[in-house]
């Protein structure tokens, strides 16, 4: 807390300034003392040069353009003083803090914090989490006289990260915070048989899920191959997710290619993917993949936040 601007300053107010105890012995040639406005030892000084004085540093950054990846510990600068700190993050209205890896938060104190320092974001854009990729598709071989010739539909992955304060954090969002949205699950693979005078089997690849909206947005997931039959259908991938949707499963080429699931909106879980048909020598195809989980808006740091509140206002998303 700096020392008073105007009217009656004193010599112990000065000393707790600067961390000492109040009504213990100080003298004004104290090198503490003298730091709070820059004298050498010896020099003439006035009371009136402490007006306003502080012995903490105060660092303030502003986010001005889209960026990934933000950590403050990488950004705060040589002015840091452990323990002496008051940190004020501003991210810029119109800006959009994203991140490159599902596991790698948006936006994150770091954790190289001294007791004493303070944090305060105060968010006027929005930070969002990658999206989730989606699940391949299930491929399908040979002429599906097994259970083995089937393989399901990857699982969707799970949305990312958007904030993780690993220090006590002070946050004020006056835009939003988004997880990443959960990539689809692929679709199963599967086949047909026709038995007749002559049998045929048809072979279907699942089509790939979605990919998770978000900053960056999921991959969409690969098409499951299919080979074996007299004839062999391969799915066709999901699409990417964008920065506000999750994208599509992927198209169905023919009837039977089981369909991979939508990627997930802003903080929300992507879609099941539809099972394969099968019928080929009474043999069950393959399940449909799991959609990917929602991403946290807040991750392992809710107890940092606000004083244990988290973070209010829009979000969207896990918290924990």
């Amino acid at each position: 807390m700096a020392l008073p601007s105007s009217g009656s300053i004193s010599l112990n107010q000065m000393h707790i300034e600067v961390g000492g105890s109040s009504g213990s012995q100080v003298s004004l040639n104290d090198s503490d003392i003298r730091g709070l406005i820059g004298k050498s030892s010896g020099a003439q000084m006035s009371f009136s040069e402490w007006y306003g004085a502080s012995a903490r540093v105060a660092i303030n950054l502003t986010i001005a353009s889209s960026t990934n990846n933000y950590n403050i510990v990488s950004n705060r600068g040589g002015t840091y003083s452990a323990g002496n700190t008051d940190v004020t993050l501003t991210i810029n209205s119109g800006v959009t803090v994203g991140s490159t890896n599902v596991f790698t938060p948006s936006l994150n104190t770091g954790s190289n914090w001294t007791s004493g320092d303070t944090i305060t974001i105060v968010n006027n854009g929005t930070v969002k989490g990658r999206g989730g990729d989606g699940g391949d598709g299930g491929n399908v071989t040979g002429p599906a006289t097994t259970s083995a010739n089937y393989t399901a539909g990857g699982a969707g992955q799970v949305g990312g990260r958007a904030v993780r304060a690993q220090f006590a954090t002070t946050f004020t969002n006056n835009g939003s915070v988004y997880g990443g949205g959960g990539g689809g699950g692929g679709g199963g693979g599967g086949s047909l048989a026709s038995i007749g005078k002559t049998s045929t089997v048809a072979t279907y690849g699942g089509t790939g899920g979605g990919g998770g909206a978000g900053v960056n947005g999921g991959t969409g997931g690969a098409g499951g191959s299919a080979s074996g039959g007299n004839t062999n259908y391969a799915g066709t991938p999901g699409s990417n997710g964008t920065a506000t949707a999750g994208g599509a499963g992927g198209l169905q080429p023919i009837t039977f290619n089981a369909l991979g699931g939508t990627g997930g909106g802003l903080g929300s879980a992507g879609g099941i993917g539809g099972s394969g048909v099968g019928n080929a020598i009474g043999l069950i195809a393959g399940a449909g993949g799991a959609g990917g989980e929602a991403g946290y808006y807040e991750y392992s740091s809710k107890s940092n936040i606000n004083g244990g509140a988290g973070i209010s206002g829009t979000v969207g998303g896990r918290s924990t």
